[in-house]
């Protein structure tokens, strides 16, 4: 891509700039000061956002990252994008035809299939390989602990409230590991994690058993290559799913429980080479609910370098992920709309039963355009700015029967067709991100032409001016009063209370079902912040945009405008986001140290199993621990209102 104009402007804009600070010295003029200090300032958050939108344009390739809820079909979506699927021969009917049924190459199934988060990325050699990055030992006791736990409860009839299943993912690779599968014997199922907890007179000695099965020491290995040469593609395309099932179920002698599969494919399985700007496919582990998760938010907002598809089942998108996208998609945030997509994944006959305004539709791609209608309709219900050309549709199983063979009205070539299309459409969602780059950018030289050409303000402009600072000003005071406290505890008591027990037993973290209690607290001060703050934030942008509509279009005074309403933007989000982060530090300071040495998790860990109300009791001693937090952050929202926020935008003015 040519950045020459995007680095030639900002090098018009700095040298403008420079002209512009000299010509201001000893100048004691008002109105020349007034509109000279405008325009350097609107000129230098020009080139900043120049800066930023070069070293977005300078990505080569982009992590596709996959985000769905548990069950949506978005590991069977990718593999059928990204052809990772292999034909096995079947025999069909009385008469033994022969056809051919397709199989993922990945685990999938009705949800909870895959255990951890999955990189799909070249190998950049001959063969494909499988990595895993594994958890800690210490993490990995913790599983097995967690496990344990459920099985002595079930199987010593402990309340009914302890029963709360593990992850079945995680249940499933934890009896591999240890061998405590089911079997049959004489007819009966007997499963041997039950057999394991009757022999053991109390629930330590059975932990200590299964964690010995367990042999952790002997499981340090993290790479799987095939010892031989593969024959064919199809050769090659079973021994990745057959190694891939084994990873994903823990049932891979020497390797641990992988927190990340990073699946590394030849070029035979998928030529990346064809899709010079995707680097990497992400499959994100399944949403539990509608809860943010820390490595999601760094996908969407805290980096440049991906592009996030959410997976949404045909009838429910776009309500699952609604509440989660708010987040990210506000008025203020710049560069996440231009990176999302929403992948809507119909099943059999859902298109054609959409309801039109004469019934049902009975025609698939009417159907399809009548959902997108009502889709980004709820999401403009929602005020989240989703952009319409980025809701897309892919059924993985269109052309198949429910036997996974080929209808037989139907070729390759309509799979092949179909899969190039949506891939086509995401190749253009990545040019539409960089073409609105671009045309920023065209907008900034026509602004920038109009303030340097431009003539003097007026005493009425004088005056618009001078009356938007003491507007502005008047919103020092920011009014903000916390509630985060109680929100937060709110936040802590809608878990499970065995999810509840399984955190503080990891001191606030439970990476497998992707919970941090410290972003919690993060995510839960940044909607209160926001909520709290949005009224003055507005009501400034208000008044700018008054004396925008009442300034000459000569003076230069509107697109000066135009560039504090972005300064404003920019400012309202980085206050409400560092504010967030210190809220972050704060609740995790409270909490420290994260060691049995901590009197509060020693309570937490301990208190289980010593009569009812466990969970009470516990959220009293966090509101013990976080006392306090409420009037702190009063203070600090103040603090940093008055600092980061309204003092930067008088500053636009010459003065702060």
């Amino acid at each position: 891509m040519d950045l020459n104009p995007v680095q030639e402007l900002r090098k018009q804009i700095e040298s403008e700039i420079k002209t512009l600070e000299l010509k201001i010295k000893g100048q004691k003029g008002v109105l020349f000061l007034i509109k000279t200090r405008c325009s350097i300032n609107s000129l230098k958050s020009i080139a900043a956002r120049l800066d930023r939108i070069e070293k977005i344009l300078q990505i080569p390739s982009y992590d596709l990252v996959f985000i769905g809820k548990i069950g949506v079909g978005k590991t069977t979506a990718i593999c059928h994008l990204f052809n990772l699927i292999r034909e096995e021969e079947k025999t069909v009917g009385k008469t033994g035809r022969k056809t051919k049924k397709i199989s993922e190459l990945l685990s999938t199934g009705a949800g909870r299939t895959t255990i951890c988060e999955v990189v799909i990325k070249p190998s950049h050699s001959v063969k494909s390989f499988l990595e895993i990055e594994p958890y800690s030992d210490e993490e990995v006791k913790e599983f097995i602990k967690e496990v344990c736990t459920y099985f002595w409860n079930k199987e010593h009839d402990q309340d009914s409230d302890t029963f709360d299943l593990p992850p079945a993912e995680l249940l499933r690779a934890i009896r591999n590991i240890t061998d405590l599968r089911d079997s049959q014997v004489g007819g009966n199922r007997v499963d041997k994690a039950v057999e394991l907890a009757q022999t053991c007179s109390n629930p330590d000695i059975f932990i200590e058993i299964v964690l010995e099965r367990a042999a952790l020491s002997n499981r340090k290995q993290t790479r799987l290559e095939a010892s031989r040469e593969f024959k064919t593609i199809e050769d090659e395309n079973k021994w990745l799913r057959d190694n891939f099932a084994s990873f994903n179920l823990g049932k891979v002698d020497g390797f641990s429980l992988p927190r990340r599969i990073n699946v590394c494919v030849s070029d035979k399985i998928i030529d990346f080479n064809k899709y010079p700007k995707f680097k990497s496919i992400i499959d994100t582990r399944g949403m539990d609910d509608v809860r943010d998760r820390k490595d999601l938010s760094d996908y969407i907002r805290g980096r440049d370098d991906s592009i996030c598809l959410f997976a949404e089942q045909f009838v429910a998108a776009p309500s699952n992920i609604s509440e989660l996208l708010k987040r990210y998609l506000t008025q203020e945030s710049k560069d996440i709309d231009i990176k999302l997509a929403l992948l809507v994944l119909p099943r059999k006959g859902e298109p054609e039963n959409v309801l039109g305004l004469d019934g049902k539709v009975e025609d698939r791609e009417e159907g399809i355009e009548v959902r997108r209608n009502q889709i980004y309709d709820a999401f403009a219900k929602d005020k989240i700015k989703f952009l319409s050309q980025n809701i897309l549709f892919y059924d993985a199983l269109q052309f198949y029967d429910d036997e996974y063979t080929l209808k037989s009205h139907y070729e390759k070539d309509d799979v092949i067709n179909e899969r190039s299309h949506v891939l086509d459409r995401i190749n253009e969602l990545i040019s539409r991100k960089e073409n609105a780059l671009l045309r920023e950018v065209d907008d900034y030289e026509k602004i920038f032409g109009i303030i340097k050409s431009s003539g003097v303000l007026s005493p009425q402009e004088e005056k618009l001016i001078n009356d938007l600072k003491k507007n502005i000003d008047n919103h020092r005071k920011s009014k903000f009063f916390s509630a985060l406290e109680s929100k937060y505890k709110n936040n802590l008591k809608s878990y499970n209370v065995m999810v509840f027990r399984a955190i503080n037993n990891r001191f606030g973290t439970y990476n497998i079902r992707g919970i941090d209690i410290y972003f919690d607290a993060l995510h839960v001060s940044e909607k209160l912040l926001r909520d709290r703050l949005i009224e003055p934030k507005a009501e400034i942008i208000g008044a700018i945009e008054f004396v925008e509509e009442h300034a000459s279009d000569t003076s230069g005074l509107k697109p000066v405008m135009q560039i504090l309403k972005e300064q404003v933007d920019e400012f309202f989000e980085k206050t409400v986001i560092e504010i967030s982060q210190e809220v972050y530090e704060c609740i995790k300071d409270k909490l420290a140290p994260q060691n049995h040495s901590n009197e509060f998790w020693e309570y937490a860990q301990n208190r289980w199993g010593k009569g009812s109300g466990y969970r009470n009791d516990v959220l009293g001693q966090y509101g013990n621990q976080i006392d306090g937090v409420d009037d702190w952050l009063s203070e600090r929202v103040q603090e940093l209102w008055e600092q980061n926020f309204m003092d930067k935008i008088l500053e636009f003015f010459g003065e702060g």
